[in-house]
């Protein structure tokens, strides 16, 4: 069964075509790296699969709500509550403590009691190795810490997939090694997950597919270890070949 079913998305900006008739299916379980240059339309597809960008034209589909351009209010709210979201600066609420930033969705939104919403937050940060940072506030955490945070927050709501937009980019190697290490073990208990990545490595060994992406289309795809070391496509090849 497909969590994610992506078709035929166009989107532009101004007289700059980004995206360029887009499809992608990702199945349930399954973790889909997206990877390309920069300006290949990687983030701009992630931005639209997660409504913070309106696509020109298409359909997407998560689970089973179906949305194209300009979906009304409640489309927008039956779609976020199937996904979560992992930024790549964090973008935690610097005056929440980190017990807030992850229950605040959980009792405001999805209207758990704060009790619930406690246990939720207490087995999230065991499950990330932060059991004695609930009231720590952001600015007293490592970058690899806020990030493990935003990615407990994400996965607070049990949603049906994650997206990840280059979750290490703004973390130096060692602090990326603990929530590559995460996102391994969220990929171990067959998560459903997108993740958009500079990490060739990581996408080999976690992704079990791999979306290789330039001028807003798709250029090849297919299993991780093989486009990663026998990628078919030119373009892929001089690409890689920088890894």
């Amino acid at each position: 069964m497909n969590v994610l079913e992506i078709k035929d998305i166009y989107k532009s900006f101004g007289d700059l075509n980004i995206l360029n008739g887009i499809s992608l299916n990702v199945a349930e379980g399954e973790v889909v790296a997206v990877i390309g240059p920069s300006g290949g339309g990687k983030s701009t597809l992630l931005r639209c699969a997660t409504t913070l960008e309106t696509i020109d034209s298409g359909e997407i589909t998560i689970g089973d709500v179906t949305f194209s351009s300009h979906p009304d209010k409640k489309t927008l709210q039956e779609i976020r509550n199937r996904f979560g979201l992992v930024f790549q600066n964090f973008n935690l609420f610097p005056h929440f403590s980190v017990r807030r930033n992850i229950t605040e969705a959980l009792i405001h939104v999805h209207k758990k009691s704060k009790e619930e919403a406690d246990k939720i937050c207490d087995e999230l940060l065991l499950k990330m190795g932060m059991p004695d940072k609930a009231d720590a506030y952001p600015c007293n955490l490592s970058g690899g810490q806020q990030q493990r945070v935003s990615i407990a927050r994400a996965l607070a709501t049990s949603p049906e997939i994650l997206f990840f937009d280059e979750p290490t980019s703004a973390l130096d190697p060692e602090l990326t090694a603990g929530v590559l290490k995460v996102i391994r073990e969220l990929a171990e208990e067959k998560m459903t997950m997108v993740i958009v990545t500079h990490e060739m490595s990581f996408a080999r060994d976690v992704a079990d597919r791999i979306i290789f992406m330039d001028g807003g289309v798709i250029i090849e795809e297919g299993n991780a270890f093989d486009l990663i070391t026998n990628p078919k496509n030119e373009r892929t090849k001089a690409f890689l070949a920088g890894y």
